[in-house]
């Protein structure tokens, strides 16, 4: 077939024309899907190239930035803000992270991190004269705030608030209405009511609760810790397993011991690694 035909064929004003035309504009497009599916698209995102993002949570910064670049991974500090202070923490130590740990994501993906500030927030103490004991320690917590020392003096109404301490000092009444400032993460030392000296309780059982609950639960019910002795134990760690006096009913009188109030508890609690 001669020059002349071929270009009739091809650029002629006929149907075959027309439809050798439809199909190389076919086959044209169609190569240019394949190149960009197949070559660009993969080559400009990384396409199917993923990696598990890593635990970094408690870690001190650097180490969290050398975690994450060891799975090629960037990471920013999102939240540093005052009310995430943790005082059990150190200074930027990883709080939270988004995305989660064990979540799959693009190569070098950015983390964002919520870390510990280097000062806590100031937060206004509540008014605790005159309440309950049990109430000061909820609230206390719910605000971030440790109880500190709880002393007792005789008074007819057991476990009532009588006075408030903060960094040694004593802080009014009136000065809790007005609106106190203290730090959060701070020990709060309380003096409660005694009732006069002679009021007991049942023992409670703490066992098989966290360290912290169980202090809760003691501070709540008018009884302090007493000395914490981390032991090797077959459970998870930081759970209570012994406890003393115990919360078992007397064999012989069929009745549970009883304790004075603001006497203490010992307790027994399963090792972590860092308690040695």
């Amino acid at each position: 077939m001669d020059k002349t035909k071929i270009k009739q064929l091809i650029f002629g004003d006929t149907p075959s024309a027309l439809l050798i035309n439809i199909g190389l504009m076919v086959v044209v497009s169609l190569f240019l899907l394949l190149i960009f599916f197949q070559v660009y698209l993969p080559i400009s995102t990384n396409h199917a190239e993923t990696v598990t993002v890593p635990d970094i949570d408690s870690l001190s910064i650097e180490d969290a930035r050398k975690r994450l670049e060891s799975s090629g991974l960037r990471y920013q500090i999102f939240d540093s803000s005052a009310v995430n202070y943790n005082p059990d923490l150190p200074y930027l130590t990883v709080l939270s992270q988004t995305p989660v740990s064990g979540e799959k994501v693009k190569d070098n993906r950015k983390i964002y991190l919520t870390v510990n500030p280097s000062e806590p927030a100031s937060i206004e103490l509540p008014d605790l004269i005159d309440g309950s004991l049990k109430n000061a320690v909820v609230r206390l917590k719910n605000l971030g705030m440790k109880v500190g020392t709880v002393d007792r003096k005789p008074d007819r109404f057991v476990n009532n608030v009588l006075k408030v301490r903060y960094n040694g000092r004593w802080i009014s009444k009136t000065e809790l209405k007005r609106g106190f400032k203290v730090l959060k993460g701070t020990n709060i030392d309380l003096v409660v009511g005694d009732g006069m000296g002679n009021a007991t309780i049942e023992v409670p059982n703490v066992v098989g609760m966290t360290e912290g609950d169980a202090e809760f639960v003691l501070f709540g019910q008018g009884l302090g810790k007493g000395r914490v002795q981390y032991i090797e134990y077959d459970t998870i760690p930081g759970v209570v397993v012994r406890q003393s006096p115990v919360a078992e009913v007397n064999a012989a009188s069929g009745r549970y011991p009883r304790i004075r109030l603001g006497r203490t508890i010992d307790l027994y609690v399963s090792e972590f690694s860092g308690n040695k």
